[in-house]
């Protein structure tokens, strides 16, 4: 019988993202509290455009033989649409927000709108070539809506699933949103520029109505669009209620700070006002009694977000300590006791004059800065961003850090309401957080275990128990891709860095998208004093009101 045999690779090494699973339950929280919105869906209009454009490429080719043919087709309008956007920026000199940023392959189609600005035409099917090159607009064939929105269209049931590999909408959502987006633009002279294929200022001034900056003023295709987003006819149960909820308390924020004076709402603004229910300038934000939960549910994605920063930081002093060690230490125990004996460790863990862990979070209850106090040296809200600030995330790597991070993990331990939940009354069961062992629930029983534990045993044990979930997330990694990310490699000789170490990183809680959303329907609108503020309108407010039916 013949054997045949061959090589067994070793698998591919990659950087990798969250290497000791942390951020796997703020993931969980965000998306269960914006569904339909994401953090690569950045701009409303193309929940209208690509619906549209399916529809009226149908209408072109009914028999649908050729996909390749669409493939092509498709591909110069999705490259034609943000050409769009970018020519109307530089023709109306205003806010160049309203139109380009976001846009699909802008970065390589600014330099196409660049020439024609100079007075030169392009060829779409330059930029729109699946072919590898330098000015291709995107690699991925579905372009913008293969990459960032076929699944949120899908999820909202805009899009259909069909057999592959075409595209389909729905004839219940889909298709009134893609009438209602023919109505407000001249679909004609837009199928005409894409199978002309050049395109000048002319052409693309000619179909200025195609720009995002448009959809606030097309009230049925806004309208139809903020049916969904914002379930006003009850069709999505309960992920539809949390996403309208979720928008009427981004809009009230905007409202809060608009009478408190105060600058515009944005993703920072909101973490700090939904954890600590406070202004910036200390006034209390109280959203109405309909949106209590809401807010509650943001407060968790925030405290588990700002564990998960400290025990990436912790992670990341481990490794620049490791890779120090003139020997590597036998096991992940022995170099967990000597990363807590340095001696600068020491020094500063008694400069914090608690003997245990418990005592640290006592002490913290008279000495850190209160709650809404996020603004003052100290407090976990600006300790986190510094320490995922560009300037500060290589900083702090010295062993004597730790001192600090325990400190902020004694914070959020004295912060915690230990009579309720870990997550409150979200929808989180241990089945979800089996792939994150490191969690608010399982960092709450570790708090217990820490109560009467020397500071140094603490660091000890913190160590030690991130170093293990970081393997056990990595194998977990490779058997699910068969990619390695591990940072860390127990071999013959002992303990091993590997690879750079990972900088902390917050998640991103799709705030800055849903709000660019709002502002693309007319939700929220600048203020006209040239702030650059964003600001709730009468439509914002209305949305706002309607929101607790």
């Amino acid at each position: 019988m013949a054997i045949k045999t061959s090589w067994v690779l070793p698998p591919h090494t990659i950087g990798g993202l969250d290497h000791i699973g942390t951020q796997g339950p703020c993931i969980l929280i965000y998306s269960q509290l914006l569904p339909g919105i994401t953090n690569v869906t950045d701009r409303a209009r193309y929940y209208s455009f690509y619906p549209w454009l399916i529809r009226s490429y149908a209408e072109r080719d009914r028999d649908r033989k050729n996909f390749d043919a669409f493939l092509e087709a498709y591909r110069k309008a999705d490259c034609l649409f943000t050409m769009i956007a970018e020519r109307h920026a530089q023709v109306m000199g205003d806010d160049a927000a309203r139109h380009g940023p976001a846009m699909v392959g802008r970065e390589k189609l600014n330099n196409a709108v660049r020439l024609i600005g100079e007075g030169k035409s392009v060829r779409l099917s330059t930029y729109a070539t699946r072919e590898e090159s330098g000015e291709r607009y995107f690699a991925n064939k579905l372009g913008g809506l293969g990459q960032y929105y076929a699944g949120t269209l899908t999820q909202l049931d805009i899009l259909a699933a069909v057999e592959k590999p075409w595209l389909s909408y729905t004839h219940e959502r889909g298709g009134p949103i893609a009438q209602a987006f023919d109505r407000s633009v001249d679909g004609r002279s837009f199928w005409q520029a894409v199978d002309a294929d050049t395109v000048s200022a002319q052409t693309l001034d000619a179909l200025r109505d195609f720009c995002p900056c448009c959809l606030s003023s097309r009230q049925g295709e806004r309208d139809a669009l903020l049916d969904i987003l914002f379930d006003r006819k009850s069709e999505f149960e309960a992920e539809g209620i949390q996403r309208r909820k979720s928008l009427a308390l981004l809009l009230h924020l905007a409202g809060a700070l608009q009478a408190a004076e105060l600058t515009a709402v944005d993703e920072p603004t909101f973490r700090a006002a939904v954890y600590t229910e406070t202004l910036a300038n200390g006034t209390a934000w109280c959203p109405p009694a309909y949106l209590a939960h809401t807010r509650s549910a943001w407060a968790y994605y925030v405290r588990n977000d700002l564990m998960s920063v400290a025990m990436q930081k912790a992670f990341a002093i481990a490794l620049t300590a490791l890779a120090t060690q003139p020997l590597p230490p036998a096991s992940i125990e022995e170099f967990s006791q000597s990363l807590a004996s340095r001696p600068e460790l020491v020094k500063a863990l008694d400069k914090l004059k608690a003997k245990t862990f418990g005592a640290l979070c006592r002490s913290l209850e008279t000495d850190a800065p209160a709650l809404g106090e996020f603004m003052a040296d100290g407090h976990e809200l600006a300790w986190a961003a510094d320490r995922v600030s560009g300037e500060r995330q290589r900083l702090d790597l010295e062993p004597a850090f730790l001192a600090s991070v325990v400190t902020v993990l004694a914070l959020l331990r004295m912060r915690e309401d230990q009579n309720a939940p870990a997550y409150g009354n979200l929808a989180l069961d241990l089945t979800q957080l089996q792939d994150s062992p490191i969690n608010l629930t399982s960092f709450r029983e570790r708090c217990v275990k820490w109560n009467d534990m020397a500071l140094s045993a603490v660091v000890v044990d913190l160590i030690g128990w991130i170093l293990q979930t970081h393997l056990r997330v990595a194998l977990r990694k490779l058997r699910q891709s068969s990619t390695a990310t591990f940072r860390i490699h127990p071999t013959e000789r002992g303990i091993e860095p590997h690879g750079e170490v990972p900088v902390p990183a917050k998640t991103n809680p799709r705030i800055r998208q849903a709000i660019k959303m709002l502002w693309d329907l007319g939700a929220l609108a600048r203020e006209p004093d040239g702030s650059g503020d964003l600001r709730a309108t009468a439509l914002g407010i209305q949305l706002f009101e309607a929101a607790h039916a």
